[in-house]
């Protein structure tokens, strides 16, 4: 087995789950770049490494990707050989080694702005290239800046916990957290009250609005590269999904960690590939409670 495959089946991450039916060239190619994606996150995120080490890990995998090194045998070389063998543009790739560097001495974004420059980095440079391996066309890359968007603004809602405490990074940008009254401390203490919430449905709505960019594009993409895209919209579907799971329940994001069943994940890729086909959707948390609490009134 490929490195690569290693390490897509270990993450047990969402993307990973969606390219299970792709077919068997694409799918490997898929999931050497996730791959790299993984590594070079890591190389910022888990323990063990001096911030030297981290830049220098970094430095390693700008000049494979720039070609200024040759690769090791194992990933490096699987990496490598996707990049030429598909001949993809290198710039999304290297966009991602510094949004990710940018973590190792986090600076919290001061503005919307701001903050989309780094979901840019680290997120829809990732759903360019990955619509480029997939097989996607040029006209694509729209759908796949707003899709990358909305699922970064999503990742950020739900790990504001765990970015504060495990990397002391803070993510939401800090005019907002002004305009809602919302201090450092009170995410360090979770104190989830009207000011909390209030902030968080105002960046859910962000994320939505992005959502809202990428279903439009998506519709306007031809059939060959909508076909080509049905990964990324299951990824669409699952982080929309969170999302609503955390408006429907007031984002509780200190209580829980919001998250979707491989059945769920099936069901959406299913419905990802029946692309404008109507299907029945699952009831909403709130919904789901109401039906729970009626049964009682049917029982014999």
């Amino acid at each position: 087995m490929a490195e690569s495959d290693t390490i897509t089946r270990n993450a047990k991450s969402n993307l990973a789950f969606t390219l299970v039916d792709l077919p068997e060239t694409t799918r490997l190619h898929m999931a050497q770049f996730y791959a790299y994606c993984r590594i070079v996150d890591d190389i910022v995120d888990e323990p063990g490494m001096s911030v030297a080490e981290r830049h220098e890990a970094l430095d390693r995998w700008q000049a494979l990707i720039t070609g200024q090194e040759p690769p090791s045998p194992g990933i490096e070389e699987e990496v490598v050989s996707l990049v030429q063998a598909l001949q993809l543009d290198t710039a999304p790739m290297l966009e991602l080694i510094a949004g990710c560097r940018s973590d190792i001495n986090p600076t919290q974004p001061r503005t919307r702005e701001a903050l989309l420059a780094y979901c840019y980095q680290v997120a829809a440079c990732v759903g360019i290239t990955s619509a480029a391996v997939m097989g996607a066309s040029a006209a694509a890359r729209d759908y796949a800046v707003a899709l990358g968007y909305a699922l970064q603004l999503v990742n950020i809602l739900r790990d504001i916990a765990e970015d504060c405490h495990r990397y002391n990074r803070f993510y939401l940008p800090a005019e907002d957290m002004a305009l809602f009254g919302v201090t450092h401390e009170d995410i360090r203490q979770q104190r989830y009250n009207y000011r909390m919430r209030q902030l968080l449905a105002y960046e859910a709505a962000l994320a939505e609005k992005f959502f809202g960019e990428a279903d439009e594009l998506y519709q306007a993409l031809s059939v060959e590269d909508r076909n080509a895209l049905i990964p990324a919209q299951a990824m669409k579907l699952i982080y929309h999904t969170i999302l609503l799971k955390m408006q429907d329940d007031e984002y509780r994001i200190f209580e829980r960690r919001y998250s979707v069943n491989n059945f769920r994940k099936l069901w959406f890729l299913l419905r990802a590939r029946m692309g404008t086909v109507e299907l029945p959707a699952f009831p909403s948390v709130a919904e789901w409670g109401f039906f729970q609490r009626k049964r009682g009134l049917f029982k014999d």
